[in-house]
């Protein structure tokens, strides 16, 4: 039984062993089949490198024969000046030029480079010939060619196209500049004559050139700015030369350049509208225009004071012509100074006139010039009122005129500011501002009103003296107002009368609140020289204010009741209630005037310096009233 189990184990051993043996054998053979398929991919790799870096260099040599071809092809065509092929080819290159950028210094590569930039710059010389000479009349190619021949130029680049244009402008405006640089040329009276050269120009191009350039190329426009640009210089060499300019023509040669200036402005947007303003995809169309307005007109700036010199001598002359024939026509609808509505139409003429020729430092000169005139204007008018001084009647009347003309003026001042700033440009319509003009016609109003009142204070001063010689402390008859109140009321009546339909409501009721003032201080004023005052005496004097409030309410009462004359009839007992006020202050006993004065003096500031006088006329001193020390120290 052992013996048995032995045989077994050796026999499992020995197939145990076999099979070890068979797995080892499989495992080189495995190894041997690994070796064999990694090199057989090896090999297969190396093929297909190779197999693509001949193809690549088969192309390569391909694209290579093409750009030698190209190149031939090109020189041939040049040669012949077909730039229709020209600018195929030159595409063609162009894009087989990209295929070699790596390869941009293999000296076959350097060498086939440096031969086509020869070439093209040969060509941009030959392109620019063929445009000079058909512009001169001796290139016997055709418009076809020519058409071919721009769309090389687009292939050459914008850099390119722009020279050529400006080669040919050059050309084209070369005669102009010698024509003009002679000496029996170089005047302003020629001015006229070198725009119809232009238009004659133009014309003969348009005729010349028809479809030949690209119409978005804009080829009028470059021809324009460079006769702008050469007849600019000229004209200033012209003006800096000349010592003494003529007006006359010197603004006409203006004139005629402006007009020129729009024309071509006005055409070329018009012409150029389809691609103005716009992101062409097309980089050589024009997106927008050279500046056409003021590329000539702008060199006369500096030169135009003889102009504004001479607008001023007429300004000044005109100012004094219309104030000579003012008329104050009493009757007439329009209380006014017809010489201010003259001034305000001549100021909008002469806007008209220097719009024509500048939006900017001329107009803005002429803007000072408008002010220095509206001061020249207003001084005028105020020196006028003095010397009217001498004729009463003609003086008021003057004086409400004048009131009228400046608030007139003080309206239209405004639009006159705001025409100012419509015709300027930026920065200088910035600058316009006319608020000191403005004041001067204040100053004529204020003028015009102290005149009235210095007229009013010459009459009533004579009737406030018969007043200060009336002894007052003695006064025993009160009866109806003072004769001094009636002969004021009298003379009053007759000032407003003259005054009354001449002004404007509210400048009525302005001036006669200032005349009401007046009348107030006047009577306080020649009350306080009065050296003492009897009870009657200050009854009078009562009845005397009480009569002047009610005069003054009924001569100044307007047509028609308003809002305007309720305010004047209460500013009337309001001031005057000063005069009543103090008249009652020296009635009362001490012990009244102490109770009371505070009261005044919280509705007067005028207080502190009436309590000296007050005391005066009731006989009192400063320490007889120790309880109002606090308004001494105010006086003080």
């Amino acid at each position: 039984m052992q013996n048995k189990i032995w045989r077994d184990v050796q026999d499992v051993e020995q197939l145990s062993q076999g099979i070890v043996a068979e797995i080892q054998e499989i495992k080189q053979k495995a190894e041997k089949s690994e070796d064999l398929v990694y090199s057989m991919c090896k090999d297969i790799k190396s093929l297909d490198i190779a197999k693509r870096n001949l193809t690549f260099s088969i192309a390569a040599l391909k694209k290579f024969i093409m750009m030698l071809t190209a190149i031939e092809k090109l020189k041939e065509h040049c040669k012949e000046k077909k730039y229709a092929e020209v600018a195929n080819l030159l595409s063609a290159f162009t894009e087989l030029s990209q295929y070699f950028v790596k390869f941009q210094n293999i000296p076959q590569i350097l060498e086939i480079n440096g031969e086509k930039e020869q070439l093209i710059k040969d060509l941009k010389l030959q392109l620019i010939d063929d445009f000079i000479l058909f512009q001169k009349g001796t290139n016997l190619m055709q418009v076809k060619d020519l058409q071919d021949a721009c769309q090389t130029v687009e292939h050459l680049g914008l850099k390119f196209r722009d020279e050529l244009i400006q080669k040919v402008c050059k050309y084209i405006i070369s005669p102009y500049q010698e024509l003009f640089q002679q000496i029996e040329n170089r005047s302003l009276e020629t001015t006229e004559r070198r725009y119809a050269w232009m238009a004659r120009v133009i014309k003969d191009f348009d005729t010349k050139t028809q479809n030949v350039f690209p119409e978005y190329w804009a080829v009028h426009c470059q021809i324009y700015y460079e006769f702008c640009a050469v007849t600019r210089l000229q004209i200033t060499d012209i003006l800096e030369t000349l010592k003494d300019l003529d007006v006359a023509v010197l603004m006409k040669a203006l004139q005629a350049t402006l007009k020129f200036e729009q024309k071509l402005n006005d055409e070329m947007k018009k012409r150029y509208e389809e691609w103005l303003g716009k992101k062409n995809i097309n980089q050589f169309a024009i997106s927008e225009l050279p500046k056409i307005k003021g590329a000539i007109s702008d060199s006369f700036e500096p030169y135009l004071r003889p102009y504004i010199d001479s607008e001023e001598r007429e300004i000044m002359q005109h100012i004094q012509t219309i104030l000579n024939s003012d008329k104050l026509d009493v009757e007439g609808d329009l209380k006014i100074l017809n010489s201010s509505m003259s001034m305000f139409a001549y100021f909008k003429q002469m806007l008209k006139r220097a719009s024509q020729y500048s939006r900017t430092q001329v107009m803005f000169d002429i803007q000072k010039l408008i002010k220095k005139a509206l001061k020249r204007y207003s001084d005028e008018i105020i020196f006028k009122i003095n010397q009217s001084r001498n004729n009463e009647q003609l003086s008021q009347i003057l004086c409400c005129f004048v009131i009228n003309t400046a608030e007139y003026c003080k309206e239209t001042i405004p639009a006159l500011q705001e025409s100012l700033v419509q015709h300027l440009d930026s920065p200088f319509s910035d600058q316009v501002e006319l608020s000191n003009e403005e004041e001067y016609f204040n100053q004529m109003m204020n003028k015009s009103i102290e005149t009235l009142l210095v007229y009013v204070d010459s009459k009533i001063d004579q009737f406030y003296q018969q007043m200060l010689k009336i002894d007052w402390n003695e006064f025993e008859n009160m009866g109806d107002a003072s004769k001094y109140i009636r002969d004021t009321i009298s003379f009053l009546e007759g000032h407003i009368k003259t005054i009354k339909d001449l002004l404007s409501e509210s400048y009525l009721i302005f001036y006669l609140n200032k005349l009401v003032v007046y009348l107030n201080n006047k009577f306080i004023n020649s009350v306080f020289r009065i050296k003492k005052i009897s009870e009657i005496g200050l009854s009078q004097l009562m009845l005397d204010v009480s009569e002047l409030k009610t005069n003054l309410v009924r001569i100044s009462k307007l047509k028609q009741e308003s809002k305007s004359q309720q305010s004047f009839n209460n500013f009337v007992q309001k001031t005057l209630s000063r005069s009543d006020s103090i008249l009652k202050l020296i009635q009362m006993s001490i012990e009244k005037f102490v109770e009371n004065f505070p009261d005044y003096a919280k509705k007067y500031e005028s207080a502190p310096t009436d309590l000296d006088k007050i005391l005066g006329l009731k006989q009192l001193r400063r320490q007889d009233v120790p309880q109002l020390n606090k308004f001494f120290t105010k006086i003080n």
